[in-house]
């Protein structure tokens, strides 16, 4: 994990190979299972998975009663099973006047079955409450659920 001037980069390795990860990050359906920092759980995500293309998360709190942020974000660059760059905005609706951040998520297969994953989220300006810190801590969990996501997957399906 690296925290620097308005970017966080964080490398994390995950047990389930590259196409797997890869789906992971465009399949709606998955992307609420996983993509949330704790205690939040996603409620909804659509998913356009190609350049111009857009997508959606919104987490409910803990109590699972009131929806209480999410992400927002339109394709710039899509590498399948390699790469996705994204323009990516905090909050429920997209406001092209809302500072907007870019999301890079590089795929690496390592050895097979394991996959390397790399979020370079950059260009955070002034972020989201909690700080650079915050972000940090939010996708480190993300990925912390990534991971218990396809440890679980066999008792999910």
């Amino acid at each position: 994990m690296t925290v620097t001037g308005d970017s966080v980069r964080i490398v994390k390795l995950i047990g389930a190979p590259v196409d797997r990860v890869y789906q992971a990050f465009v399949d709606p359906d998955e992307l609420v299972r996983w993509m949330h920092p704790d205690p939040f759980r996603g409620v909804s995500a659509t998913n356009d998975p190609r350049v111009g293309g857009r997508g959606e998360l919104s987490h409910r709190d803990v109590d699972g009663e009131d929806v209480v942020g999410g992400f927002i974000w339109e394709y710039l660059e899509v590498e399948q099973n390699r790469k996705l760059v994204m323009d990516w905005q905090f909050g429920p609706e997209w406001d092209p006047d809302q500072t907007h951040s870019r999301m890079t998520i590089e795929l690496l297969e390592t050895e097979e079955g394991s996959t390397e994953v790399t979020l370079f989220h950059e260009r955070l300006g002034e972020a989201p409450p909690g700080g650079h810190m915050g972000v940090n801590t939010g996708w480190t969990q993300a990925l912390e659920s990534l991971e218990r996501h396809f440890e679980n997957e066999g008792e999910e399906r």
